[in-house]
């Protein structure tokens, strides 16, 4: 993942990300326990939580327990850092956030958290969710010093367009579910779903300097479906911009590694 302004001695860090769980169903915490198995294989220095836990209230009743316990097996070298997604707005989330604070995580409701690093610095940001207007990138970069490199969570990738102009070092962000359905030659039907573009819908791609990376996310919303667009979680390996191998636009043609299977 290029990262604009990572100090070369942090190079090499190694980050985990998964988003959009949808712990609607058993299948669906299957599935996530066997993405913490798969990313604690992977002995990842942060790992990054990007938001739509729940799809409603019920499920998050229901379910939140075993999220949470399923979450406390996290290993990673430095820590858990979580944000909220939409559907969070819409299921209590006052709740949820405490679910994930006592499974290690640490919550960022725009704001941001200082890492002190091979005697450099690192900051994560968090930024509320765009849709639900909880976002606050200005809140969210408040304590930011500049020439800070920061890597910035945000759920929704059009979140982009608001915090732009406080130079994120990178963006890690969900909620697209990669477009849900992948048609040959045609794409995804949902291709309005994001002001950026349709190119944003999954993987890596280039805006205005500094990259972003749309995860396709572990769940399903609605309906569970999904076409030529498979679960993920993302392992990144953090490298400077200006060492990051060309060329870089479009899809990532970095290793993704989503290989997630329901138990039988």
């Amino acid at each position: 993942m290029p990262v604009r302004r990572l100090p070369a001695v942090l190079s090499g860090l190694v980050a985990c990300q998964i988003s959009d769980f949808h712990v609607d169903r058993d299948e669906d915490l299957g599935r996530l326990e066997l993405a913490v198995e798969l990313i604690n294989r992977e002995r990842p220095d942060l790992v990054f939580l990007t938001g739509d836990y729940f799809s409603d209230r019920q499920a998050s009743r229901h379910y939140l327990r075993p999220f949470a316990r399923a979450l406390r097996n996290l290993e990673p070298a430095i820590g858990v850092f979580a944000i909220a997604g939409n559907h969070d707005h819409w299921s209590s989330f006052d709740r949820i956030a405490e679910a994930l604070s006592s499974a290690g995580a640490v919550m960022l409701n725009n704001e941001s958290r200082r890492l002190a690093l091979r005697g450099k610095t690192l900051t994560i940001v968090g930024i509320d969710d765009l849709w639900t207007r909880h976002a606050d990138p200005a809140r969210a970069f408040k304590t930011v010093a500049p020439g800070d490199c920061t890597l910035v969570l945000a759920h929704n990738p059009d979140t982009a367009l608001y915090a732009r102009h406080f130079d994120p070092g990178a963006m890690f962000s969900g909620h697209t579910h990669g477009g849900v359905v992948q048609l040959p030659l045609y794409g995804t039907p949902f291709k309005r779903v994001l002001r950026l573009g349709k190119e944003f819908c999954a993987g890596l791609n280039l805006y205005d300097g500094f990259y972003i990376y749309t995860n396709r996310g572990l769940g399903t919303f609605w309906l569970p479906i999904r076409i030529n667009c498979r679960p993920e979680v993302s392992r990144f390996e953090l490298v400077p911009l200006h060492a990051a191998p060309a060329p870089l636009s479009g899809v990532s043609p970095l290793r993704r590694r989503s290989r997630i299977r329901r138990k039988r």
